[in-house]
């Protein structure tokens, strides 16, 4: 997607993530020792406090043994799902989940709560996994459907997963997408990668593609958190200028 990729160029220069990365969580929360408080405070901004958190929680996932702890602090707490509750079946699931990105392939199932789970394995192994949610791939997705698929239908597009964010629930990427590939959706053309598969190519494209944009030593969730914040306002602000439909 050399299109995509040139164009995340240009925003990654416009874009000071120590700036604009938006995302907040408690320092002081009883997940965290003292010492680990005590480092999060010497980060001045919401990006360099999550990027230790990555590294902070990816210990702790090698040497706790309370792991479940651990995983829905990081969905409920952090990440703000509350609806993904510490139950029997949810432990089950995440379970399985863990499992499953090893062997590469997720079930349907796993796949359909890939926003909670991701994030479980973003913090286990930042250095391979990224978050999977709505705001990174409807960015992902325009840009696939503006810098590669303006011409006719080359390059599949993601999964959307569901999301909480009144632009993105407003403005229904798959919509845009099936409208704009209308004859292709009425011929039964898959427009989107396989479910089973999505995760682990949206992973492959964000750890190859990162060291393109941001260079040799830079982690998968730099790019992760540009895709990230670009959606509320450089995506939505093309999507205004750009999306008519036409009687």
């Amino acid at each position: 997607m050399k299109n995509v990729i040139e164009k995340l160029k240009k925003f990654s220069t416009q874009i000071d993530l120590k700036n604009r990365f938006d995302f907040n969580f408690d320092i002081n929360d009883n997940i965290f020792s003292s010492e680990e408080t005590e480092q999060l405070l010497t980060d001045k901004n919401p990006f360099d406090q999550n990027v230790r958190l990555k590294w902070i929680l990816s210990q702790k996932y090698k040497t706790s043994a309370e792991q479940n702890f651990i995983d829905f602090w990081i969905v409920n707490n952090w990440g703000g799902i509350r609806g993904f509750k510490p139950n029997e079946r949810n432990i089950e699931k995440i379970q399985r989940f863990k499992k499953q990105i090893v062997k590469g392939q997720l079930s349907l199932d796993c796949f359909s709560t890939i926003s909670s789970l991701s994030k479980i394995s973003s913090f286990i192994d930042p250095d391979n996994f990224v978050i999977y949610d709505s705001r990174v791939i409807y960015t992902l997705n325009w840009l696939i459907l503006t810098c590669e698929n303006q011409n006719g239908f080359k390059k599949k597009y993601f999964p959307m997963p569901s999301g909480r964010n009144k632009i993105i629930a407003d403005f229904d990427m798959n919509t845009i997408v099936n409208i704009f590939h209308i004859s292709e959706y009425a011929e039964n053309t898959d427009l989107y990668v396989n479910q089973q598969n999505a995760y682990f190519e949206f992973c492959d494209f964000i750890k190859t593609n990162t060291k393109l944009i941001y260079g040799e030593d830079s982690k998968p969730y730099e790019l992760e958190m540009l895709l990230f914040t670009l959606a509320d306002k450089e995506i939505f602000s093309e999507l205004k200028k750009q999306l008519k439909i036409t009687t």
